[in-house]
């Protein structure tokens, strides 16, 4: 069985795809990645090269996967970065065309829109993004984008909470990092919520900034969810396995993800995060 990765692509470095791919590899997985815009590195060192894919080439990449009878063993899609309005209509197509196949089929939405108030895509993505919202099986916000997709203000956990519920009733939210008003010092809460069911995870606060941490944690809360079909116990160990990755980056100092370095800890995680059932 396979999964369909779509979302952004680097040449170098460790974001989107390039992040995300690797990451479900080493967890077992058999992906197949389909990017959206293809760059030489991350914009944010600057001078980055490259574009978003037309939507026209990804079309035709999903025909061929379907002539090729591939839809039928694709037991889950996940998306990221889109860069595109049109890049929303092939995700959607793709789930479609997955579900079809094998209504087994999971779509994770892993909706990057922003963080840290300032917006990543346009407002056509960022309005579209609440169709793909709505047909996913899991929904992986930060605080900003489950603000933006609820239309709640959140100040606190139950504020999280109740938007998260709000915004998938009936699925699974995680809201993937969280510094409110009751969140312990030195430390980011991370939540999920199933249904009527809900669990903190308290993580230890890095003094830096990682870019492609939310599209690694988004792949392996996925993988460690097919594998036991369990929301808490998938949060615990999404949340064990980023935090190796991130204190490898951090003790190698490096300026992207180690997760080379970091593949084993990633398939073994040395410690675990114990979810805690919240209200």
């Amino acid at each position: 069985m396979g999964i369909i990765s779509i979302q952004s692509q680097v040449v170098t470095g460790h974001v989107g795809n390039s992040a995300a791919v690797f990451a479900l590899q080493c967890r077992g997985h058999d992906v197949w990645p389909i990017p959206t815009v293809l760059l030489s590195h991350h914009p944010g060192h600057g001078g980055a090269q490259g574009g978003a894919l037309p939507a026209e080439l990804l079309t035709k990449l999903l025909d061929g996967m379907q002539a090729h009878n591939r839809f039928a063993t694709c037991e889950a899609v996940i998306s990221g970065y889109l860069g595109s309005a049109a890049s929303v209509g092939i995700v959607a197509d793709a789930v479609a065309r997955a579900k079809a196949a094998n209504p087994a089929a999971v779509y994770l939405c892993d909706p990057v829109l922003g963080d840290d108030g300032r917006a990543y895509v346009s407002h056509d993505v960022a309005t579209a993004m609440h169709n793909l919202a709505a047909i996913a099986a899991i929904l992986t916000p930060n605080a900003y984008e489950l603000s933006f997709l609820s239309g709640r203000a959140i100040a606190n956990r139950a504020d999280a909470l109740l938007a998260m519920r709000q915004l998938k009733p009936d699925g699974i939210v995680v809201l993937t990092s969280f510094e409110g008003d009751d969140t312990a010092p030195d430390t980011i809460d991370v939540l999920a919520t199933d249904g009527g069911a809900a669990w903190r995870v308290a993580v230890p606060r890095f003094g830096q900034k990682f870019s492609g941490c939310g599209d690694v944690f988004a792949a392996l809360f996925l993988s460690f969810w097919l594998e036991t079909r369990q929301t808490g116990v998938a949060l615990g160990r999404a949340c064990a396995a980023l935090h190796e990755v991130l204190s490898e980056t951090a003790r190698l100092g490096l300026d992207e993800l180690a997760l080379v370095p970091a593949r084993h800890q990633m398939q073994s995680p040395r410690r675990y995060f114990t979810p805690e059932p919240t209200a």
